[in-house]
């Protein structure tokens, strides 16, 4: 069966997207700090773009699909790095939020404008009209 184009589509912004995200890890800006697993990485994602720059960590259990083991291993790996810290709400000390750190939110920026700065770069090699229908379809889809 052949694919469509919405298929195929999808299968190539994918491919793009890992492409970009592994050129980006190896990107001169961020030669320093640890490397962290892509979960870890993606909970420093979800808490840079949270409004307070805290989770609860049942939205993290829920948006991981991870277990409580697996992500108090992330957590920890994270604090041990300085990233995250857990914080009691009120006075049940049962109630925890996860917060961003300014090394967290440093790392994390660090490797985004890695992996823009790569995107920037291969977009380079098109004629601006074609990189202007690409920002017209990017802007649609974030509607």
């Amino acid at each position: 069966m052949p694919k469509t184009a919405r298929q195929e589509a999808a299968e190539m912004l994918t491919e793009l997207l890992f492409r970009f995200y592994s050129a980006g890890q190896r990107h001169p800006r961020v030669t320093q700090g640890p490397k962290i697993h892509t979960h870890a990485f993606h909970v420093l994602y979800l808490l840079a773009r949270a409004h307070d720059k805290r989770l609860s960590l049942s939205f993290l259990l829920t948006e991981l699909q991870v277990t409580k083991q697996q992500l108090s291993k992330l957590i920890n790996e994270l604090e041990d790095f300085g990233y995250v810290e857990r914080v009691r709400t009120g006075r049940d000390r049962r109630n925890v939020m996860l917060c961003l750190t300014e090394s967290g939110e440093r790392y994390y920026t660090e490797r985004e404008q890695a992996v823009a700065d790569q995107i920037a770069a291969f977009l380079e090699k098109y004629p601006p009209e074609k990189t202007e229908i690409l920002h017209e379809l990017l802007v649609q889809l974030g509607s």
